[in-house]
């Protein structure tokens, strides 16, 4: 390898923020010899545990600073005193300081964030709704509402219920601990609306798609600074906690072949979008008529990026080329029926199906033995032992507080 090409490749990676995301990204760099640092992870963060851990440069890795901006972007990477790094956002908010910082004459420090624009069509449920609406692609029932005088009566619900949706999930997430608020009726949704915009936030009211958590498909992927569509990665759900408005807790890889219908959705709304970037697309089946309805899509890296990542769909790397100006080949296969769990979590929902006598705890922990996860693995096991003795720890003090009470 000439001399030029082996400093290129080792140009270090900057992952913003941390969490269940940033490691899978954190490792997926690491175990191909590349450099990566890591801004804006929480104390109490598994990451910090992680074998290739590195505060980035010049930074109060015990202080973090939680102000997500440009000009604070701007001066951790002047303290840093790197001449150069490709820039990785973990969040919502962190994607769009990146692509604001994108926009400003080069550095050094590259990036293949998507575009403002695009992240603004993305990332707000409201704006998402109306393009697949203009694409004709097929989505939930959703209509915008602005205040509870919107709201006079729900919707025909057709065996099912109406949510209130947020058009940002991340803040709305962070203050009323939910992604979601289930609605019985008009008055209810009065009530909540006069809430939310209280709270200077907003939503959209959403039609839920029936039908199992089996129903629900994800088609991850990237898109080159080209605009072609370089890898597709398709998995099923197969668990939820917690139920409705929840997050995967396990999961199984599938051939693209079985979500055709959500891969053809997925080139038309990113191409309309003129995307760029690492992307995952949730979808769910729904029983009634057969279609996979879009529902939202993340504009980043995602909870179980490591999972594509070892199923041979590795989008790190892919964004790492990209921003190097290097060729991104096309990707054809990834490995099927892989399994992907998150015990912490899918324990929550075995509980229910355990009590419900639809399966046993022996299963479980065999399933659990051989799937792949988000969080525990042999090559970096202390993420894992040291969450793990957290919640152990947090239990037995809950028990013994009980008993003393």
């Amino acid at each position: 390898m000439p001399p030029a090409r082996r400093a290129e490749s080792r140009l270090p990676v900057i992952i913003l923020s941390g969490g269940v995301t940033g490691l899978g990204v954190l490792r997926a760099f690491a175990r191909q010899g590349i450099p990566a640092y890591v801004y804006a992870a929480a104390l109490a963060d598994p990451i910090r545990h992680s074998r290739w851990y590195r505060a980035l440069p010049g930074t109060d890795d015990r202080s973090p600073v939680a102000e997500r901006s440009v000009a604070v972007l701007e001066k951790v990477l002047a303290d840093s005193k790197l001449r150069g790094a490709f820039l990785c956002a973990c969040t919502d908010d962190w994607n769009r300081v990146v692509a604001v910082f994108a926009e400003r004459p080069s550095s050094g420090f590259v990036s293949m964030t998507p575009s403002r624009v695009a992240l603004e069509i993305l990332q707000n449920k409201g704006n998402l709704a109306t393009l697949l609406q203009t694409l004709g692609v097929p989505m939930p029932n959703t209509l915008p509402v602005n205040s509870s005088a919107d709201v006079a009566e729900l919707p025909p619900s057709n065996g099912t219920f109406y949510f209130l949706k947020p058009r940002e999930s991340q803040s709305f997430l962070g203050h009323f601990g939910t992604k979601g608020i289930r609605l019985g009726t008009a008055d209810e949704a009065r009530k909540w609306l006069d809430v939310i915009t209280s709270a200077n936030m907003s939503v959209v009211l959403q039609e839920y798609i029936p039908g199992s958590a089996t129903e629900h498909f994800f088609v991850d992927g990237y898109v080159d600074r080209t605009g072609v569509v370089k890898a597709l990665f398709a998995r099923r759900r197969k668990r939820i906690y917690p139920p409705d408005f929840g997050n995967s807790t396990s999961m199984v890889s599938v051939p693209l072949s079985e979500v055709e219908g959500a891969v053809d959705s997925v080139h038309r709304v990113l191409a309309a979008a003129e995307y760029r970037g690492i992307f995952s697309v949730e979808f769910k089946r729904d029983p009634r008529d057969g279609a996979f309805k879009l529902l939202e899509i993340n504009s980043r890296p995602w909870w179980f990026v490591d999972f594509a990542v070892r199923c041979g769909v590795d989008v790190c790397r892919m964004a790492y080329d990209d921003a190097l100006r290097r060729e991104v080949h096309a990707l054809k296969t990834y490995s099927v029926g892989v399994t992907c769990i998150f015990p912490y979590y899918d324990f929550f929902s075995m509980r229910m199906l355990v009590t419900a006598r639809l399966t046993s705890w022996w299963r479980w922990v065999v399933e659990v033995a051989r799937a792949l996860q988000p969080v525990g693995c042999l090559d970096d096991p202390m993420p894992a032992i040291v969450a793990t003795a957290r919640v152990l720890g947090k239990a037995l003090r809950n028990r013994l507080a009980g008993r003393a009470a």
